[in-house]
């Protein structure tokens, strides 16, 4: 998770479309401390599944295992696609649009990521039947 950091330091202002660093400081430190609440509650989302109904067996355990780290590593690419892509800020744009902007891209990385753990929530669902939903390849 670090290397998204680092990724996030250099490519975040630019996303994020301010001029002043104060905001770009500010703006990158919201996306960040929004990624990593993200994290952390995926996370707890997976061990309280893992507690609440855990695996039958070794096979059910290792597909849990592998469903959990494919949610992580597709959660940290929308975190760092989040950080990269440009907001596309005019030049002839005011000051107060490009905050505006870049605070409606922060409330869409939000929203995407809000999407995201709740889609991996069902994905963490347990069948009638003791079988797991299978993946989807989303993202």
């Amino acid at each position: 998770m670090w290397w998204l950091a680092v990724t996030l330091s250099g490519a975040a202002p630019a996303a994020l479309g301010a001029d002043d660093p104060g905001t770009q400081a500010l703006q990158q430190h919201q996306l960040q401390r929004q990624q990593q609440q993200d994290a952390l509650q995926l996370r707890m989302q997976q061990q309280q599944r893992g507690v609440q109904d855990p695996p039958a067996d070794a096979r059910q355990q290792q597909a849990l295992e592998q469903l959990q780290i494919n949610q992580q590593q597709q959660q940290q690419q929308l975190h760092y696609r989040q950080g990269v892509e440009p907001v596309g800020v005019q030049p002839s744009e005011g000051d107060g649009t490009r905050r505006a902007k870049a605070q409606m891209e922060l409330q869409k990385a939000q929203q995407q990521s809000q999407q995201q753990l709740r889609r991996f929530e069902s994905e963490l669902q347990v069948q009638p039947g003791g079988t797991m939903d299978e993946p989807r390849k989303v993202d």
